[in-house]
């Protein structure tokens, strides 16, 4: 197999190095995907975003739609559903109620937004990935109810929920 792959890839042939470097430029290979990721990880030993999110994952509880769009319906005041997108998606669409606070603002003013931290906090996002970090990182500062929505807003619309729009000044932190 390998004697083989050896014969006829031209790659693999005999060569020297200028040889070599001006095969491979001729080709026009685009550069890897998730270059920069790679290699800030192997220079410093650091985590991967797929490693960060499966470490969120495992840590964090998930609300499904259907059980957080039932605890809508109820009125309750026992949960605050907090829309960590950027400013614009959420005046695009948001769940009824949702308050906004921006994930790159999370750790800055989550202490003035929530004094206590007892409180159940639902993080959504678009698809549930910055979501998961989200309620991870309010885990991590004390807010031990913080959950993810299951699925984020992508899935909230397409699955028939209702939804909000524009801005409601005193949800916006």
């Amino acid at each position: 197999m390998i004697g083989a792959e050896i014969a006829s890839n031209r790659r693999l042939k005999p060569r020297t190095e200028a040889e070599f470097v001006e095969l491979m430029d001729g080709l026009n290979l685009a550069a890897p995907t998730h270059l920069t990721e790679a290699l800030r990880t192997n220079m410093t030993g650091g985590k991967t975003v797929q490693q960060l999110l499966g470490e969120a994952a495992e840590s964090v509880p998930f609300i499904s739609m259907k059980e957080l769009n039932t605890r809508l319906g109820q009125h309750r005041n026992d949960l605050v559903i907090l829309d960590v997108r950027e400013r614009d998606a959420y005046s695009t669409a948001h769940i009824p109620g949702a308050m906004h606070l921006a994930r790159g603002q999370l750790e800055l003013k989550v202490d003035e937004t929530f004094p206590d931290p007892g409180v159940e906090i639902v993080t959504v996002c678009s698809v549930g990935k910055i979501s998961t970090l989200a309620a991870a990182t309010l885990r991590e500062l004390g807010f031990v109810r913080a959950v993810a929505l299951d699925g984020g807003m992508k899935q909230w619309r397409e699955q028939g929920f209702v939804i909000d729009s524009g801005e409601d000044p005193a949800l916006l932190i």
